[in-house]
Formats: C-alpha cells, structure tokens, sequence
C-alpha cells in the first residue's frame, strides 16, 4: 500500500479589500504572507513536492516557500531539487462577470442571483463564468495528475535502501484557494452536487486541510479527510 498525504494550503488575506476573487489577480498582503508562513511552520517541514495554482496569491508564496525548504535541505529525497510546480487546474473558479468586483456591490445589485449561486453553484452559475461541472472537472484532472506523479515517484523510489526501510509514503503541499479545497473535501466524502454543502465549510484563509490518499496493489485509490488537520508528528 502506497500513500500520498495532500496538504492543502489556501491563500492567506490578499490586497484589493472585500472582492469576489476567482480569476483576478491579486497579490498577498504583508498579512497574508505571515498568516501563510504561520500555517506552514505549525506543520512537519519535510516534503517531497510543492504544487501551486498559477494565481499570484498562491504561486508567489509556494515559491518562496520551496526555495526556503530547498535552503534548508527539508527534503524527503534531498538529492532531488524543490521547485515550486504550477497548474492552471488548480484555479479557483472563474466568476464571469462578478469576478473582482466589490462584494457589497455585487450583493446590492445582484443579491438574489448572488444568494441562489452560493447555495447551488450547480443551478446557477455566475454570468459569463465558469460552470461547476467545468471547475469540478478541471480540478479533479489537477489533483489526478498530481497523485500520478506522487505514486509513481513512490515506485521508483521504491528500490531505494531508504525507502526499503519504512513505508511507501510521500507528503505534498498543495497551495489553492477556497473553492478548490472544499472540492476536494467533498470528493474526499464522497459528497456530489449537495445543495449548501460548500458554502457550510467554513475555511478561513490560510487553512490547511488534509487529505490521505491510499493506493492499492491494483491501483485502486481510497480517499480519506485526515479531520482535523493537525496532529502530532
């Protein structure tokens, strides 16, 4: 058996005040910079692999986060580089045209539309933005290829005196936003297209969720939300 820990951190408070933020991109305050330094400190620092989303608000941060574990050798292989990897896929979700625009606004002109999305975001999609269906799909492609790499990386290294010695496991950082996570939550809970579920997660930023993934001898992967996310390592 063959694991791969997802450590899902979101973005910490970013610059623009009390927008809609999906596609928009903005950077991360001075704040959300220490609220995501703090939420990576209060985990074990060893990994094998940070992946992020393109946004700035995640990809700056996962960057200088994998050059500060690359410096500091905090590495499960430290014969292997750390770089920061970034996929499109993990994106939040694209709001059309309530993407970047002030949330009181958006909540005087379009309340009622604006109350029936975060409800259920599969009935009603944001105008001109992405459906669920869309983003659901896109993320689980992501976090599929991710889990790809991993488990294979884990079967090379196999062989390995180090390797041969403990378990098959490999940890990964994850830096996505809101929207992504509670995703993954709920494919975790094996939860599809409930109504009010996603907005029911509370996620502050900077969370970090995680999530366990098992692989079979056959390939077959079991999915399970290590709840809460912090223990003692």
């Amino acid at each position: 058996m063959k694991q791969v820990r997802l450590l899902l951190l979101r973005h910490g408070e970013c610059e623009g005040g009390a927008i809609l933020r999906g596609r928009v991109d903005v950077p991360l305050s001075e704040k959300g910079w220490q609220q995501m330094s703090a939420a990576v400190e209060a985990q074990a620092s060893t990994c094998s692999a940070i992946y992020s989303s393109t946004s700035r608000r995640c990809g700056e941060f996962a960057q200088a986060f994998a050059a500060e574990l690359h410096s500091t050798a905090a590495l499960i292989s430290e014969s292997r580089p750390l770089q920061a990897q970034f996929l499109s896929g993990l994106q939040e979700i694209d709001f059309g045209d309530w993407d970047g625009c002030r949330l009181d606004e958006l909540y005087q002109q379009e309340g009622e539309r604006l109350a029936a999305y975060w409800q259920n975001p599969w009935q009603t999609p944001p105008p001109n933005g992405e459906t669920m269906a869309s983003f659901e799909s896109r993320v689980n492609g992501a976090i599929d290829q991710i889990l790809a790499a991993e488990f294979e990386r884990l079967t090379v290294d196999s062989d390995s005196a180090e390797q041969a010695a403990g378990e098959l496991a490999a940890k990964v950082w994850v830096v996505t936003h809101g929207g992504v996570i509670r995703h993954l939550m709920a494919r975790a809970l094996g939860v599809e297209r409930a109504v009010g579920f996603y907005s029911q997660l509370d996620l502050p930023v900077a969370a970090v969720v995680s999530i366990n993934v098992l692989q079979d001898e056959h390939g077959v992967c079991y999915w399970r939300l290590d709840w809460p996310s912090g223990r003692c390592e």
